[in-house]
């Protein structure tokens, strides 16, 4: 099964609905360029916010 991994670093938390449109849309990308099947990719999106300190 295909997995993206998409990191995300900003100021403020991504809201839900922003969540949904990165995975709709890295779908459909991978739908067309590599015929991945619908619901066959696993998105992971992590974030990095800006005003917490490194691990």
């Amino acid at each position: 099964m295909p997995m993206l991994e998409v990191l995300v670093a900003g100021k403020e938390p991504l809201s839900q609905e922003l969540r949904e449109r990165i995975r709709k849309e890295a779908e459909e990308i991978f739908q067309e360029v590599l015929g991945t099947p619908p619901g066959r990719l696993r998105v992971f999106i992590l974030e990095e916010r800006e005003d917490q300190p490194p691990k």
